[in-house]
């Protein structure tokens, strides 16, 4: 999804070099198009992955434009006779598909579809090894000095629920200064990648995804194809743009097409966090239930009423410790904010984020505590920006070179958002912080004041693209997919698959996951995994819409689990049971008696902690 990264798979720590991906010396943009991928073993990996390079026309409509060079990546069929290749996109926008295909994930897929299919992905314009890449800084030291102290970079301080007086004031304050830092991203960027960004888009991406198709099994073969959160917009446009060649197709924690592509792209955020709230309810009650063994936010006597006021009062005394060393901090209740968030996309990981915050919380009651000092230096171990959807560290998303210097970061998110985003309008800088608040108080009062989304900077951003499929969504195809949606997804909610299942009609099953987590692959499903199977080796699907059950353990060795703490969706919105006040009270939380090792294994291998890009 565009504003997070997503960890429902999380990526090894395999490093494969990007030789394979080298450009020839004699590259040029305006040269003629190589007719084939030159496949080569990827490096460094143990098992039979290609890699290799496909170029296909900048402008599909103008071949004056030149020609981008596509990073792509291959895991061959295990079983014969093959079905054909199966594309995957790990959602973003930004992800790298080479790194999906690199990790073991790739065998984990290869498995739930029976072992048929080629998988293959690619690094989509603008991202990762694919060029021209989406740049903007010429030094690392020049882009950190470009964002340090501004709220798209450190994040949107308040505490509670947004609705003191005080923090609105000084968050509209910085509307003027906000608004000229946009103007002057979007000039850098274009000088730093002139005649780039306009043909990096969604639209163009699918053209792409056919194309290499076609090259690899003919245009007579339907294109399967499994999206996962962002990527399932890619999906959604697929199926429409090409209704006639749809074969197998999932699309899995899905995104509003409507909001993604015909609606100003600042209030997507409002929309994809509607049931974050729900998530963090069942994360307060499965620690409740789990208790101080199973749950380190957890005493003998604690609700889920009390753990989810213990961290409200955490975001308040972050927001304290920020305002008393002058911003200069590394952590605030903004970072707070977005750690909350970002360990709602895995259940997997709530015992480790459990853990993490008592490690936290210990360090915002005493700094000078020993062992306190120890934990800070743990987290800054911590290297952002995520990636999304998997964490990964390997050919593309590695952030620390050789030299212990950081890598620059693309600008694929902001790039391809805005690019398929509708024309600026009148929508002000000002709008956009409106619409902030506007979220925080109608929508999640926890949620709602992060500055994450790359809707939020579209009304700047000074390029679209030269080609934005904008609907109609409904076409009828020529092959049924599969829509799944988790009741409890924290940035696509199932509101979102419902409605593209319900537009595409017969065209579409829709399964409804009763988990939480992001994408249906958070938590374990014997029912969806089964519906998988089943239509990858034999395209079929079921005759109606599926509810699908899960149950799994939330916390290790509590048997807790969804059934055992009330259904996801039973639970309502839950702002009445995670609202917060501006008070700065400590709170019912009780952490102590955790050992210190066991907290810095936390803290370090904090997977949830960065999931929404800092810029």
């Amino acid at each position: 999804m565009r504003s997070s990264t997503h960890i429902a798979w999380i990526v090894g720590s395999t490093l494969a070099t990007a030789a394979p991906f080298d450009l020839s010396s004699d590259y040029h943009r305006y040269a003629p198009r190589a007719e084939v991928i030159s496949w080569k073993p990827c490096e460094n990996t143990n098992r039979t992955i290609l890699c290799g390079r496909f170029e296909v026309p900048l402008d599909y409509h103008n071949p004056a434009a030149g020609k981008a060079s596509l990073a792509v990546a291959r895991y061959p069929a295990t079983k014969q006779p093959k079905k054909g290749t199966l594309f995957l996109n790990p959602g973003g926008p930004g992800a790298s598909g080479v790194d999906l295909v690199i990790s073991e994930k790739s065998e984990q897929i290869s498995n739930a579809t029976g072992g048929y299919y080629d998988l293959v992905s690619w690094d989509p314009r603008g991202v990762g090894l694919t060029h021209p890449r989406s740049g903007c800084f010429n030094t690392s030291i020049e882009e950190q000095a470009f964002w340090e102290r501004t709220i798209p970079y450190n994040g949107l301080e308040a505490r509670g629920d947004f609705t003191d007086q005080a923090d609105l004031d000084a968050f509209f304050d910085q509307v003027p200064k906000v608004d000229e830092l946009m103007v002057k991203l979007g000039r850098k960027c274009l000088q730093y990648s002139p005649d780039t960004f306009q043909y990096v888009g969604t639209t163009a991406t699918v053209r792409d995804m056919v194309a290499l198709h076609d090259h690899l099994e003919g245009p007579d073969k339907p294109i399967n194809y499994w999206g996962i959160s962002y990527g399932s917009a890619i999906g959604i446009y697929f199926v429409n743009m090409f209704p006639g060649r749809v074969g197998r197709v999932v699309l899995d924690g899905v995104v509003d097409p409507v909001y993604w592509a015909n609606v100003p792209a600042h209030q997507f955020w409002a929309v994809s966090i509607q049931s974050a709230d729900r998530g963090f309810l069942g994360f307060v009650k499965a620690c409740a239930a789990a208790g101080p063994n199973g749950c380190a936010l957890a005493s003998e006597n604690s609700t889920a009423e009390s753990i989810a006021s213990g961290l409200w009062a955490m975001i308040n005394s972050a927001y304290q410790f920020a305002k008393e060393m002058g911003g200069k901090t590394w952590y605030s209740s903004a970072r707070m904010r977005k750690h909350l968030l970002g360990c709602m996309y895995s259940p997997t990981d709530w015992p480790m984020f459990a853990e993490t915050f008592a490690g936290i919380s210990k360090y915002l009651a005493d700094p000078s505590d020993a062992s306190a000092k120890r934990i800070k230096r743990s987290l800054d171990l911590e290297i952002p920006p995520p990636r999304p959807f998997f964490r990964s560290n390997l050919l593309t998303s590695r952030q620390i070179s050789s030299n212990g210097t950081r890598r620059l970061r693309d600008y694929a998110f902001h790039a391809i958002t805005c690019g398929d985003a509708v024309d600026a309008g009148n929508v002000t800088t000002r709008m956009v912080f409106e619409e902030l608040v506007r979220a925080a108080r109608e929508v999640s009062p926890m949620f709602g004041p992060i500055w994450g989304d790359a809707g939020l900077y579209c009304h700047r951003w000074p390029v679209r693209a030269v080609e934005r499929y904008t609907g109609p969504w409904n076409k009828t195809l020529s092959n049924p997919i599969l829509v799944i949606g988790n009741e409890a997804d924290p940035i696509t909610p199932f509101a979102s698959a419902k409605k593209v299942a319900d537009a595409l009609g017969d065209s579409a099953v829709l399964v409804e996951q009763d988990d939480y987590g992001h994408t249906s692959l958070a938590m374990h499903s014997a029912c969806t995994l089964s519906i998988l199977e089943r239509y990858f080796i034999d395209n079929t699907l079921p005759s109606a819409d599926m509810f699908c059950a899960t149950n799994q353990t939330l916390f290790a060795g509590s048997g807790v689990t969804n059934d055992t703490i009330g259904s996801s969706n039973s639970s309502g919105s839950g702002n009445n049971s995670t609202s917060g006040s501006s008070s700065t009270s400590s709170g019912g939380l009780r952490f102590e008696g955790i050992p210190l090792k066991k907290l810095l294994v936390a803290v370090v291998t904090f997977g949830c902690a960065f999931v929404l890009p800092l810029v």
